[in-house]
């Protein structure tokens, strides 16, 4: 008989290919725009052009997570991440065929389009469907997903690269719809919200839904009815994106929305992005030895993702922001003086002088990778998500996923540029951003660890005073 834990587990885990399939992405794309094989069957890419490219998945994903809240509500959350994975479907099929850069252009924004509805529904499906003890466990699993997709992603690409003519760069896309039929094909099966279910008036299901999963009947009921009484508190309107920012709902709100903003300033995407030209800059001269080191960047996301998916119940959230901020500030701030002091710009190419030097920066990178993978990857999403109240919680996801698109996307432009410009600059400027962040969490974030959904929107309702003190516990 297979436990109630190991069911919500396996949900998780399904669910979480939507995430398995953005670090696919993530991991390849950077890869596949610098093989031979791709300039030599699309063009070389600039690199205004290549930022274009790479940064336009996030653009379509920005705007399909802000209609992703009506979709979750309207249809379901299951059904939101369904739907979600059929885009992806096509977008990655028309990628693997495309014969001409505009199309590869369409197909990529046609993938944001699917990745942003289904990633937007994952971390609130998950939120609701977990029972509190294995909340934040749980949610992590999307996390851990993600990382699985960037190094795998790396090595696919490594290894197609050494394939003769256009599959060499095709094989990632293959892969990708693969893993998209897979989400797909198991989503009809998958359960729905009990939160959804309640808010919804479909109580009976609802408790079907929660006997399900929970350890001990003898609690349903009581969950049931705290999830009656918070929605029955927050009114049987639906809610719209207006109240989200109403004073009753304001701090949680703007902090949600600043952590995820902000999470994408701390340069995290740069480095994955773009981690061959990084690479390149710190002294790699071989293109296959800059992917490869690429591909390494992508097991340290991996094995350091795993403590958090570990521990995470048992650190709370403040800590893993606050201790991991400091981390990866400190990372990118001695990466920058390093090129500030050995570094420079020869025939419009950045460099870094020294044997030394160049060891230390590739390290540091490594180190940066691994402290936000077990810190502020797996944290950010879950307190943005659980902070929210049920009644908003999907149209406050979908705006939080859109600042954080919005962003990322402009990272994502800017970088290729920026990277080429400055050999300091880029490292000090996301190193700032990350201290300013890990400033603003510890002042301004109570802790979470251990509290139902309920008991979360009620520490939110406390008075400032009260709240203060909460902070400092």
């Amino acid at each position: 008989m297979v436990s109630v834990t190991t069911r919500i587990y396996l949900i998780a885990l399904h669910t979480s290919l939507a995430g398995m399939l953005w670090g696919l992405d993530t991991g390849s794309i950077g890869p596949i725009t610098q093989m031979e094989q791709f300039s030599s069957s699309i063009g070389h890419l600039s690199s205004g052009v290549l930022g274009i490219y790479v940064a336009c998945i996030l653009l379509s994903a920005s705007l399909s997570s802000l209609c992703s809240g009506y979709i979750a509500d309207l249809l379901s959350r299951k059904y939101g991440i369904l739907t979600g994975g059929i885009v992806v479907l096509l977008g990655t099929i028309i990628s693997a065929s495309a014969k001409t850069f505009p199309v590869l252009v369409c197909a990529r924004l046609i993938t944001g389009i699917g990745q942003g509805q289904s990633i937007s529904v994952v971390t609130i499906y998950l939120c609701e469907i977990s029972p509190q003890e294995i909340r934040g466990t749980v949610a992590t699993v999307l996390q851990l997903l993600i990382t699985i997709g960037i190094a795998l992603g790396y090595f696919v690409a490594y290894a197609s690269s050494r394939i003769g003519g256009e599959l060499a760069w095709r094989t990632p896309f293959i892969l990708e719809a693969s893993v998209a039929v897979i989400l797909v094909s198991g989503m009809t099966f998958m359960p729905y919200s009990p939160r959804w279910l309640v808010q919804r008036g479909r109580i009976d299901e609802a408790r079907a839904v929660l006997q399900k999963f929970r350890a001990s009947s003898e609690f349903v009921e009581d969950e049931l009815r705290l999830i009656k009484g918070s929605l029955e508190e927050q009114s049987s309107e639906d809610a719209s994106y207006r109240e989200i920012f109403q004073k009753r709902y304001i701090r949680r709100s703007v902090l949600s929305v600043f952590l995820m903003s902000f999470e994408m300033l701390c340069g995290i995407d740069a480095v994955l992005y773009y981690a061959p030209i990084l690479f390149t800059q710190a002294g790699f001269t071989s293109t296959r030895a800059a992917f490869l080191a690429s591909g390494v960047s992508g097991i340290i996301n991996l094995i350091f993702t795993i403590p958090a998916q570990l521990w995470v119940d048992k650190w709370g959230r403040r800590f893993p922001l606050i201790g991991g901020g400091i981390s990866i500030a400190t990372c990118f701030m001695a990466i920058g003086a390093l090129y500030a002091i050995y570094g420079g710009i020869a025939d419009g190419q950045v460099y870094l002088s020294g044997k030394g030097p160049q060891w230390a920066v590739i390290i540091l990178i490594y180190m940066f990778v691994a402290s936000f993978s077990w810190s502020w990857a797996v944290v950010i999403k879950i307190y943005a998500c659980e902070i929210i109240p049920t009644r908003l919680r999907a149209k406050t996801c979908a705006v939080q996923q859109l600042s954080n698109w919005l962003v990322n996307f402009i990272v994502a432009l800017t970088a290729p540029l920026f990277l080429r410009a400055s050999p300091s600059g880029p490292y000090f400027f996301f190193g700032s951003a990350t201290l300013f962040t890990t400033a603003v969490c510890h002042f301004l974030m109570p802790e979470t660890k251990g509290k139902s959904l309920e008991e979360i929107e009620d520490l939110f309702e406390m008075t400032p005073r009260a709240m203060g003190h909460s902070v400092m516990v």
